[in-house]
């Protein structure tokens, strides 16, 4: 069958009569099995679910599309949108290079969209301690290993006043592979030489014989919330939605700043006028760096959350998908704020709206 490709700005109501053709959705049958042709499927990122959440039911309520979102991990999300399991994957993680052959190879040039920004809180249980105050490096010697009690001498020198108890810390890490965990590592091996030289930025690093490991940023969150002295880090919606204390973090300014959504926009901001091109990460490809942003207000650990999909989709669910992207992007970046992310800059929205007028369906 010859097929056509047409730029998403062009094409007909006509052309949604095609169907998607080669995925398959993860009961292992064929996404375009006519079933639903109103359903799209993603996975990924446990980052961006809570939000993917209100998106689906506020979308589907005004469009009639499902959008069917199941969380398991950046990595999975990169996984099942390579294999065309999904019709989207989320990442917040930008894809490596192994990663970007991988999918050329399947489906062609990938395109990363963001969708929001968000912080990771570092999250703690020490009943009668509010307000912590922690530091780049006093939690990359947490996570390293080097600080085993709350009353060590550099959290206490954070904390004046503050009566911290000698209880031993437990570090709890995402056991799966995690775009957070790569926001998370990022930022502590730009803030510690010897983390970075350790424990290099990964969204599956090997970690030292510390704490142990949940799945999914539910299940870190749970953990350390049933269990004093534990510390751990997970997209701060799910810090809040289960009343769990979140540490301010001092930022590259020495300002010590809280997990907030303004701590957030002004780290993006930066990042959109600091573009750095360097390693996984390219502004010509929508993808920015937010950790440790050198601006007064900027929280320091906080990431966007991407979009995975191939640049050539089949006609019918992918006119459908980029409509909803575009909406979510817009429309739906409302919703930001109250579910405890932070809205897309302005100048990034204008960007994403440029990059999905490049989508081009297969008829």
């Amino acid at each position: 069958m010859r097929r056509f490709l047409v730029p998403f700005s062009l094409l007909s109501p006509l052309a949604a009569t095609v169907l998607l053709v080669g995925c398959k959705d993860r009961d292992g049958g064929s996404a375009s099995s006519g079933d639903n042709p109103n359903r799209i499927s993603g996975g990924g990122a446990t980052f961006v679910d809570p939000i993917m959440q209100k998106w689906s039911k506020e979308y589907g309520t005004q469009t009639g599309v499902e959008i069917d979102y199941s969380k398991s991990g950046s990595t999975d999300g990169i996984k099942q949108m390579t294999e065309k399991a999904l019709h989207f994957g989320c990442s917040d993680a930008p894809m490596k290079k192994d990663q970007i052959a991988a999918a050329q190879g399947k489906g062609g040039e990938v395109f990363h969209i963001p969708l929001i920004t968000g912080a990771v809180a570092v999250i703690y249980n020490l009943p009668g301690v509010a307000g912590l105050k922690l530091s780049g490096p006093v939690v990359a010697d947490i996570y390293l290993g080097k600080l085993t009690a709350w009353n060590a001498d550099p959290i206490k020198a954070l904390n004046p006043g503050v009566n911290l108890p000698d209880t031993k810390i437990t570090p709890v890490y995402r056991s799966e592979g995690s775009g957070t965990t790569n926001i998370f590592t990022e930022y502590l091996g730009k803030v510690s030489q010897e983390f970075a030289d350790k424990i290099p930025a990964s969204t599956l690093p090997t970690w030292p014989n510390i704490g142990l490991g949940q799945k999914g940023s539910d299940g870190v969150a749970g953990h350390v919330k049933k269990n004093e002295g534990c510390i751990g880090y997970v997209e701060v919606a799910y810090a809040e939605l289960n009343g769990i204390a979140s540490a301010s973090i001092r930022n590259a300014k020495g300002k010590d700043v809280a997990p907030k959504a303004a701590g957030v926009t002004a780290a993006a901001e930066w990042a959109m006028t600091n573009g750095q091109k360097k390693g996984v990460y390219d502004p010509a490809q929508l993808t920015y760096s937010l950790t440790n942003a050198e601006a007064d207000a900027a929280y320091p650990i906080c990431g966007i959350s991407y979009c995975l999909i191939y640049k050539r989709v089949a006609a019918e669910r992918g006119k459908k998908l980029v409509e909803f992207l575009k909406w979510a992007t817009s429309d739906g970046q409302k919703f930001a704020v109250d579910l405890h992310y932070a809205p897309l800059p302005a100048e990034l929205s204008k960007k994403v709206a440029e990059r999905l007028e490049q989508v081009e369906l297969v008829q």
